[in-house]
């Protein structure tokens, strides 16, 4: 790469963060309009939001107004993973470049947007991640990706959750006042403590990733309302540490059982005879 291509591409990056920065500006004042004009906002734990520093927000994703009021909380001007097939969309795709958007392909193992991910914390960057990947239809928790977790654990990033309620309703207002207007719905915005991501239990045994996907999502649905939960209420999250529990117990057994076999196939092969005789008439 010659000295003007390098020239150009630093050029080129510094007109992309300053209209990054624009849209967080805009995005900011225009969040604020639209919140309290089609919502009743609340806003909880705000406090626990960063100022400084590289940070990785989590939410649940049940419509395509999260994305609206996760905003509303952010300090600073932030990255978002997001599925590929948005950038394939004319216009939208450059302003959502514009924006902080990055793409991920959903169900497959994508190397080049871990990276990115990892690095933009490990730069001190703000980074939004919806785990589950996709907005939900019966509005309840559903199963997240790993991606997130390996992407916090990679990074050693601080996490803080997000949970949203009501945004679901935006679209579907049914409920009128006495003089047939349209009632606003009730938004709550729940913001969760930050924390970091264990590599080990309580007992010391690492943890895998199913394990700290759990971990990230249930610290999000510790913030819903019961009927919000779905995958991650309390009784579910219980009935798969009990599965895992099982599996692990299983194949533990089944290696010391080949760790067994393997030395008594050094000592021979059958056990050691104890001297008795049996007499033959």
């Amino acid at each position: 790469m010659s000295l003007w291509q390098k020239a150009w591409k630093r050029v080129r990056h510094a007109g992309w963060w300053l209209l990054h920065e624009w849209f967080y500006d805009l995005g900011w004042f225009v969040n604020r309009i639209f919140a309290k004009t089609f919502s009743k906002p609340e806003f909880y734990g705000l406090e626990n939001v960063p100022r400084k520093g590289a940070v990785l927000f989590t939410g649940n994703h049940m419509s395509q107004w999260d994305i609206f009021f996760m905003h509303y909380i952010l300090p600073r001007a932030a990255y978002w993973m997001t599925k590929r097939e948005h950038f394939e969309v004319p216009v939208f795709g450059g302003w959502a470049r514009l924006y902080g958007a990055y793409p991920v392909e959903r169900g497959a193992y994508n190397r080049e947007a871990l990276n990115f991910s990892v690095k933009i914390l490990e730069e001190g960057h703000l980074l939004v991640i919806f785990p589950e990947g996709h907005r939900s239809h019966d509005f309840q928790m559903g199963p997240g990706h790993s991606g997130a977790a390996l992407v916090a654990l990679r990074a050693n990033a601080l996490v803080v959750p997000v949970a949203f309620t009501g945004t679901e309703k935006i679209n579907r207002r049914k409920e009128y006042d006495e003089q047939g207007k349209k009632i606003k719905p009730r938004v709550v915005v729940r913001v969760g403590k930050p924390y970091r991501l264990p590599r080990q239990d309580e007992s010391g045994q690492r943890l895998d990733l199913d394990e700290l996907g759990d971990l990230m999502m249930s610290k999000i649905a510790e913030l819903l309302p019961p009927e919000y939960q779905g995958y991650y209420a309390p009784e579910k999250l219980a009935e798969r540490k009990v599965e895992r529990e099982k599996a692990l117990a299983e194949k533990q057994a089944k290696r010391q059982a080949r760790k067994a076999a393997l030395k008594q196939g050094e000592t021979g092969g059958t056990p050691e005879k104890t001297g008795e005789t049996t007499s033959h008439e």
